[in-house]
């Protein structure tokens, strides 16, 4: 297996942050600063998704479906030689 995709590597460090703040603001809900490094997160986690996206195509099955169903048409992820 090779390393990791840098794109993939900080979508989920910010995703696993936002997260980690939520669970947080559970028991904190007027913690100003934690709200606020939160979104700060998933806007970072957003701005990845979006950039991971745009070069390598969706990465959930939750994407819109427009005139054809585009989820598979690409290589899959094992495919090495096409990645």
């Amino acid at each position: 297996m090779g390393p990791i995709n840098p794109l993939l590597w900080r979508m989920s460090a910010e995703q696993f942050s936002a997260f980690d703040l939520q669970l947080y603001l559970d028991t904190h809900p007027h913690d100003r600063n934690a709200l606020i490094m939160r979104d700060r997160h998933m806007r970072n986690y957003m701005r990845a998704k979006r950039e991971y996206e745009a070069a390598y195509g969706p990465i959930s099955s939750d994407y819109p479906a427009h005139d054809s169903w585009h989820w598979v048409t690409g290589p899959w992820p094992w495919e090495m030689e096409a990645n």
